[in-house]
Order: structure tokens, then sequence, then C-alpha cells
């Protein structure tokens, strides 16, 4: 059950997480689309994705 989560989790949070990387390789002029980050790795999208979406809760309770 808990692996389950997990995947989950990962998979919903993928796509802000290859949203996040696509927008910062433009900067890089990289020639990836978002596609690719999408299919690159899933679970280090998932991460990113997690963190840069809990950032303004965690900047906002510091505050």
């Amino acid at each position: 059950m808990e692996a389950i989560f997990e995947i989950i989790v990962i998979l919903i949070f993928s796509y802000p997480g290859a949203g996040f990387r696509w927008f910062i390789s433009r900067f890089w002029k990289s020639k990836k689309t978002f596609k690719d980050f999408l299919n690159d790795d899933s679970y280090m999208n998932g991460i990113i994705g997690i963190l840069i979406l809990s950032a303004p809760v965690i900047i906002y309770n510091m505050i």
C-alpha cells in the first residue's frame, strides 16, 4: 500500500518538476522539450515538483 501511494505521489508531482526543469533549461539554451524532461527521470521530477510546490507554504509559515 505504501509503495502504491509513493508511485501515485511521484507521478502527480512529476509534471510540475519536469516543467520547472524545462523552464530552467531555457536559460542554457537547451533543445530538449518538455516531453523529454518528463520521460527523463520521473523520480527526480517528482522530488523537484514536491520541493517547488511546498516552498511557498514553508516560506509563508516562516513569516
